[in-house]
């Protein structure tokens, strides 16, 4: 994706430093950690709207068979071949 906003951000020495070297250990750019962390800290789904999800998927009425019945029914609809490792 491209990279297509600028924002300044203002950090003491001591974030800043930190920040540096986080990223010096991670061999990326200091924006990097930041964006990093934005996504991993703000951006990610709140808890309510996973819970809200996981919900949605339990209410799902699916038939469930064995292993080798979803498998081939998997094959045969999907046209792919599934195999364990």
């Amino acid at each position: 994706m491209a990279l297509t906003r600028r924002v300044e951000l203002l950090f003491d020495p001591d974030q800043y430093s930190r920040l540096e070297e986080i990223a010096r250990s991670r061999g990326v750019s200091v924006a990097a950690v930041i964006r990093s962390a934005v996504d991993r800290e703000d951006l990610r789904p709140a808890l309510a709207e996973k819970r809200v999800a996981v919900e949605e998927l339990l209410r799902v009425e699916a038939p469930v068979g064995t292993w080798e019945e979803v498998k081939e029914d998997m094959l045969e609809h999907a046209g792919r071949q599934f195999e364990a490792p």
